[in-house]
């Protein structure tokens, strides 16, 4: 197939992928989004901001748990190598989860960026949360080299529908963050478990015996993901989780609720998208790459530019109108929310583009420059709200908005500038 050919029909199965990617996130999304104005009116806010807090801690630990091999392993080129760094990815999930669980409760203990609120009950559920994630990306990734996609829709749908639906049941029992912690626990359980069952993982860990030599040997040969890309992604989540403790500490637990709810409900159609479009254009780039390695960058720019178009007319619309409607949907005592549903919008299409099409960075093993665009998109928004922190929560909040765009526009062009450098060839097999 001609360069030309390849990448038109590149185009239409990703999009196809895509979509039924994020057929499960959204409908696996509406649940939540639809019991919003409940839990704002069954939760106080308060409750909502540990709640907010917990999720930060889960949103920082999770990405690295497993040592970012599960990434390498969707575009290892040779089938032993995927199995060995999917192996290598859980086999790190449970010591690292045990040091995440010591890093929170130093936080609790030393009451840093207000996770004294946290119980120690909750600290433990949020652990626990941690490991589940972790395992569940892992699932995940395994699945997507697989080209899996509707096994992976389907577990999303179940996992978003189930958090929901277990938020609103739990609250008779206290309507505390508990609750909602005990919630998303079970929800990302459940879904890894769906993965685990009816992707063939037990048949295909009876069939595989892989040896530890083995082990070694692709962990020296894909060195650059733990110590690369695991720093890579923790600055990644950071930048998106640390605004939740930074607002805790200098505008107390009731505005971080507000703001933690506002922040997750907004960022929907952007992670739904993040995660959908990422894991099939790593998937489908990687395909490319094997081929026609020079046209891996018109498939990114084609991309990009579908990825804009879509976020333009999702989120104009939503800034335009949350204003005058934040209190009907959330209640009377969440109106200043709609705000800062506006002002979040510029990060929402700027994330939209970008975070999906980064996965190029990985094509084209500089693994390097991510770490320095996750750099720039930790540090201008993080020291912007905290250089804002004497102002208004709408001020900060629309600063850090506004770095957050700049950094996101230097990572662009980090892409683009390591794609035209050329990429070696991958060719992944698609492994039954």
């Amino acid at each position: 197939m001609t360069a030309r050919g390849l990448l038109q029909a590149s185009s239409r199965q990703l999009l196809i992928d895509v979509l039924l990617v994020a057929r499960g996130a959204l409908i696996g999304q509406a649940p939540f989004v639809l019991a919003t104005p409940l839990i704002t009116r069954l939760y106080p806010a308060s409750q909502l901001g540990i709640y907010g807090l917990a999720l930060a801690f889960v949103g920082i630990a999770a990405p690295v748990v497993g040592l970012r091999y599960e990434l390498a392993a969707i575009s290892a080129s040779d089938r032993d190598d995927a199995r060995a760094l999917f192996s290598l990815s859980a086999l790190a999930i449970v010591p690292l989860s045990a040091a995440s669980a010591l890093v929170l409760c130093a936080l609790k203990t030393l009451g840093i960026g207000s996770y004294n609120a946290l119980s120690w009950t909750i600290v433990a559920a949020t652990c626990l949360t941690v490991a589940a994630a972790g395992t569940y990306s892992t699932l995940r990734c395994w699945l997507v080299r697989r080209h899996r996609f509707a096994l992976v829709s389907n577990s999303t749908t179940l996992q978003g529908a189930l958090r929901a639906f277990l938020a609103v049941v739990l609250a008779p029992l206290g309507a505390g963050a508990m609750q909602l912690i005990a919630a998303e626990l079970v929800s990302r359980l459940t879904g890894a478990g769906m993965m685990a069952l009816r992707g063939g993982l037990r048949g295909t860990l009876g069939a595989v015996r892989i040896p530890a030599s083995m082990l070694w040997q692709r962990a020296r040969k894909f060195w650059k993901y733990p110590l690369l890309m695991g720093p890579s992604a923790l600055i990644d989540s950071a930048a998106a989780a640390l605004p939740v403790p930074i607002l805790a500490t200098y505008y107390g637990l009731e505005a971080t609720g507000k703001f933690a709810l506002v922040q997750r409900v907004v960022m929907l159609p952007a992670t739904f998208i993040v995660s959908s479009v990422g894991d099939v254009f790593h998937a489908h780039a990687a395909s490319i790459s094997g081929q026609h390695a020079d046209s891996v960058g018109s498939f990114l720019a084609t991309t990009a530019l579908r990825l804009l178009l879509f976020a333009l007319a999702i989120y104009v619309p939503v800034a335009l109108v949350a204003p005058f409607t934040a209190k009907w949907i959330f209640g009377p005592q969440w109106a200043d929310t709609g705000l800062m549903i506006a002002v979040l919008v510029p990060l929402c299409i700027a994330q939209t583009v970008v975070s999906p099409i980064s996965r190029g960075l990985l094509l084209a093993g500089r693994e390097e420059r991510k770490l320095f665009a996750d750099v720039a998109c930790l540090v201008l928004p993080i020291a912007t709200l905290y250089l804002m922190r004497k102002h208004s929560i709408l001020t900060a909040i629309a600063a850090f908005s506004a770095a957050s765009v700049v950094a996101f526009v230097i990572y662009y062009v980090v892409i683009v500038t390591a794609l035209q450098k050329g990429l070696p060839a991958l060719r992944p097999a698609r492994e039954q």
